[in-house]
């Protein structure tokens, strides 16, 4: 019986944030057998040493070039899986790791297009949050790059971040969506506004339930794409059934509602991975929210399990 070849990169870094203590995600979710549950889902894993930084950042110019660095070497590291036909499951780390991530991601499928059509994007995303993440260095107050990702993925905000692989945008605003959005600033509402960025608010997913806009938000992001990821910040669940995160927000996202609601989405062979973010051991109750990102991330790939 054939296995699906998963890469498991680990970015335990936690410097994009100002609670500076989820640099613990990956070596919590491997001390959960995350590879062994894999495993027994029938997937072939191959786990990466995790990315960390070289040293601790003295200003916020060196906090900058700690981040870009990682996210570099994170690049590196989802292109060459891309390239080699694996899933991937990135387990961060703050959540400027997603720069990283999907920069890669998107140079491996641009790889493959006709050399006529260098800014063609052909990468879907589902970032499912509490936050937009869609700050600039010269919008954000705090200064931290883990609400700036979404910004710069779009190619807005600090150059070298959004140049990393390319100079072009990793992904286009027509094929993006946010799910579970309830804490944000102006300027980010703004930018994502004028972006013409589909957007579904906890007030959606009141309305519709997670499921409906779970799914409206995959075939959204499918439309135009060949294939497509899930980032997930594990913020946008409620406090209640995930504790275990530096930037909590009240009123989110139940996390049994989630995990069925991913099972629903049945996602299958254009799904390139997931991306787990923002896991704070420290503020963790018995691995919680550990094992609900498990849970997580077993539900994204039930459906390959169930095929192989």
């Amino acid at each position: 019986m054939h296995k699906r070849e998963i890469q498991v990169i680990g970015f335990a870094s936690c410097y994009g944030a100002r609670d500076q203590r989820c640099d613990t995600g990956p070596v919590a979710l491997k001390n959960l057998q995350l590879t062994t549950k894999l495993e027994n889902a029938n997937f072939d894993v191959e786990w990466s040493n995790s990315i960390t930084p070289h040293h601790k950042p003295e200003s916020n110019q060196d906090t900058l070039s700690v981040i870009l660095n990682n996210c570099k070497e994170l690049a590196r590291q989802t292109y060459t899986a891309v390239k080699a036909n694996k899933q991937i499951i990135v387990i961060g780390g703050d959540h400027s790791c997603a720069i990283g991530t999907w920069s890669g991601v998107h140079s491996a499928l641009s790889s493959t297009l006709p050399n006529t059509l260098p800014n063609t994007s052909q990468l879907g995303l589902i970032w499912i949050d509490a936050h937009m993440d869609s700050h600039t260095m010269e919008t954000s107050d705090s200064g931290a790059i883990h609400g700036m990702p979404v910004a710069s993925l779009l190619g807005y905000g600090d150059k070298e971040l959004c140049s990393i692989e390319s100079e072009a945008p990793k992904i286009l605003p027509e094929n993006l969506c946010l799910v579970g959005i309830r804490s944000y600033e102006p300027a980010e509402l703004k930018l994502l506004n004028q972006l013409g960025v589909k957007v579904f608010y906890m007030e959606d997913i009141e309305e519709l339930g997670l499921s409906k806009v779970m799914q409206l938000a995959q075939k959204h992001v499918r439309k135009n794409c060949s294939r497509y990821g899930v980032s997930l910040d594990l913020d946008a669940i409620d406090p209640e059934d995930a504790p275990g995160v530096g930037s909590p927000e009240s009123h989110g996202i139940s996390g049994s509602k989630l995990v069925q609601a991913l099972k629903s989405c049945n996602f299958n062979d254009d799904f390139i991975g997931i991306e787990i973010t923002e896991l704070n051991s420290s503020r963790d109750e018995v691995d919680k929210t550990a094992r609900l990102a498990i849970e997580a991330i077993l539900a994204c790939l039930s459906q390959q399990s169930e095929k192989t």
